[in-house]
């Protein structure tokens, strides 16, 4: 089995990248990526976790780029993320998260929400802030019941602390990690619009720009989306993909090896993935 979107503590997930690889021989997974948002940072732990574990153990990074609507989340997947031009590229989009941190701080408690960077701090540690552990530290203060509930009445887009950050054009995102010999997949394309026929046009201009394959097989949908999703794939010529999202506790609902895809759909994926490997 294999999942090619998961998250560890490196970004906004509850398990180290150590404890991510053990957590996916237990699910049962042969092939798993490290998925962290604009970063790299879990990549050596994991793959150093995973090599005596006997699972293959894929570098990986959810990148968000910047579109004039909907949200567009593309996952690099085994790219050389040592290289120095890549390094220095995920470098500002770090930069911008703590701009936008910065933002979103001052805002609360301006907003009557009174939080310290050292109390959103506690719940990432040394890694990387993101909204998650904003609302995870709203949660602790008592002004919302859960991670939901904190996202939809004060983190969101369009909710009143959401401030923005810096990414990266589509095809900044994409020539990057095909620079570093990687390939590209669009994450949970729902993300971008449902509304299937502007979905169609958006695809067939990500795949001009050398989109590599979409993600057909996510956990929060159904098999009618998925089908729709493998039909616009192969109308765009682009390898169907599974990720599960997996976070941990801030996604209690999503979990690792949940996600069974076809035999032929696992071989097409792990011999794109072979390509990479031998560049």
């Amino acid at each position: 089995m294999i999942d090619l979107h998961a998250h560890s503590t490196a970004s906004d997930g509850s398990l180290s990248p150590t404890e991510l690889a053990e957590a996916a021989i237990r699910a049962g997974l042969t092939t798993l990526a490290l998925t962290d948002h604009d970063c790299a940072k879990g990549l050596p732990e994991f793959l150093a976790a995973a090599k005596p574990l006997g699972l293959r153990a894929i570098p990986g990074i959810e990148l968000s780029a910047e579109v004039p609507s909907g949200q567009l989340h593309l996952v690099g997947l085994a790219f050389d993320y040592q290289d120095p031009a890549l390094v220095a590229r995920f470098g500002r989009l770090l930069g911008g998260r703590s701009e936008r941190n910065a933002l979103i701080l001052e805002a609360l408690n301006q907003g009557g929400i009174a939080l310290t960077e050292a109390e959103v701090r506690a719940f990432a540690g040394d890694e990387l802030v993101s909204r998650v552990h904003f609302a995870q530290a709203i949660i602790a203060k008592g002004y919302a019941s859960d991670v939901k509930d904190a996202f939809a009445r004060f983190l969101a887009k369009g909710a009143p602390f959401y401030r923005d950050r810096f990414r990266y054009a589509p095809a900044e995102c994409l020539e990057m990690i095909h620079a570093a010999g990687g390939v590209v997949m669009m994450a949970h394309p729902l993300s971008l619009t449902t509304d299937w026929a502007e979905l169609d046009a958006r695809v067939a201009e990500l795949k001009a720009l050398g989109l590599d394959g979409m993600e057909c097989y996510y956990s929060t949908y159904d098999q009618e989306t998925t089908l729709n999703l493998l039909r616009l794939a192969r109308r765009h010529n682009l390898v169907p993909s599974v990720g599960s999202d997996f976070h941990g506790a801030p996604k209690p609902d999503i979990f690792l090896g949940r996600l069974p895809v076809p035999p032929e759909t696992e071989a097409a994926l792990l011999a794109l993935l072979d390509r990479c490997a031998s560049r």
